[in-house]
C-alpha cells in the first residue's frame, strides 16, 4: 500500500471510529475533548474530521451546546440498501381501522418532517370532518393542531426550541398562536400524555385528541389521533378514548421499523 493510499485508510479509520463513539452516545452526544481522549487523537484531528462528517450529512452540533451527535443519514442509507419500500402506512392503518370501529370517529396519522408535519392517513367514520392538514398528503407546521403538539412536547427540549424558533414567526400573524400559549401546551401535554383540543379554533364545531409514537429506539416519529366533533369529547367518554390512543400508539411504536423510509421521507409513507 503507497504511502497516499495508507494515509487515506487512516482517515477513514477515524471517522469511523467518530460514528460509533457518537451512536453510542446517544442523542445527548459528545464534545471534542471526550471524543479525542477516547480515540486517543489531538482534538484539532478530532475537529477536523467532524467538519468533515457535518459537511456530508452526517453529523450535527447541538444547537447551543459544545456537542456533537448523528443525524438520521445513516439509518437513511441503511433503509435505502436494505428496504426500499415503507411498512409504516400498512402498520398504522391497523391502528386507524380499530380506532375507527370502536369509537365511529375520524382517526388520523400525522409524521413528522422536519419543521412540519404530514398527514400519512385518515379515516372517516359515518360523518365528515374537517381538518387543518385537509387531508392525506396535507402539511401543517408543527405547534398547529393537537397532532403535532404531541410530537413536539414528546421531543428533547433542544429540538422544542428549534421548532419553536422557526415556527412561531410562519403562523403567529395568522392564527394569534404565541411561544408562551404553546409552551403551556406542551407542560400541559407532557403531564396529561395527550392533547385535547375543545376549541374555539379555526374550524368550528370540530375538536380532537392526539397521542404520540415513537419508532423502536423511543424517538417520537408522529401521533395518532381523532378529529372528532366537539359535543363527542365528553368526560365520560375521554377516559376510553385517551385509553385507547395510548394502546394503538404502543402498537404502532413496537412494530415499527426505525429503518423505514418514511420516517425521513414522509411521502414514501403516501406512495404505498
Amino acid at each position: 500500500m503507497d504511502q497516499q493510499s495508507a494515509g487515506a485508510q487512516g482517515v477513514l479509520t477515524k471517522g469511523l471510529g467518530i460514528l460509533r463513539l457518537l451512536s453510542d452516545a446517544g442523542p445527548r452526544g459528545l464534545r471534542v475533548t471526550d471524543i479525542a481522549r477516547q480515540l486517543g487523537l489531538s482534538q484539532a484531528t478530532v475537529h477536523r474530521l467532524l467538519q468533515t462528517l457535518i459537511a456530508e450529512g452526517f453529523v450535527l452540533q447541538r444547537q447551543g451546546s459544545k456537542s456533537y451527535a448523528l443525524t438520521l443519514e445513516l439509518f437513511s442509507l441503511v433503509a435505502r440498501a436494505h428496504h426500499r419500500e415503507s411498512s409504516l402506512r400498512a402498520i398504522c392503518r391497523s391502528s386507524i381501522l380499530r380506532i375507527v370501529g370502536t369509537l365511529q370517529d375520524s382517526a388520523f396519522v400525522l409524521l413528522r418532517d422536519r419543521y412540519d408535519v404530514v398527514c400519512i392517513d385518515k379515516m372517516e367514520c359515518s360523518y365528515i370532518t374537517q381538518s387543518l392538514t385537509g387531508g392525506i398528503g396535507g402539511r401543517i407546521p408543527i405547534g398547529l393542531g393537537q397532532g403535532s403538539i404531541a410530537i413536539l412536547a414528546a421531543l428533547p427540549e433542544s429540538e422544542q426550541n428549534a421548532i419553536l424558533a422557526f415556527n412561531i414567526p410562519r403562523f403567529y400573524q395568522d392564527d394569534g398562536i404565541d411561544e408562551p400559549q404553546l409552551r403551556a401546551r406542551i407542560r400541559q401535554t407532557q403531564q396529561n400524555g395527550y392533547v385535547l383540543n375543545t376549541g374555539p379554533g379555526k374550524l368550528t364545531g370540530i375538536g380532537g385528541i392526539a397521542v404520540a409514537f415513537t419508532d423502536t429506539t423511543g424517538y417520537p416519529v408522529g401521533a395518532i389521533g381523532l378529529s372528532v366533533l366537539t359535543e363527542r369529547l365528553t368526560q365520560e367518554r375521554l377516559p376510553f378514548i385517551v385509553d385507547i390512543l395510548k394502546r394503538e400508539a404502543a402498537a404502532i411504536s413496537s412494530n415499527l421499523n426505525p429503518f423505514d423510509p418514511a420516517l425521513g421521507s414522509p411521502h414514501m409513507a403516501l406512495s404505498n
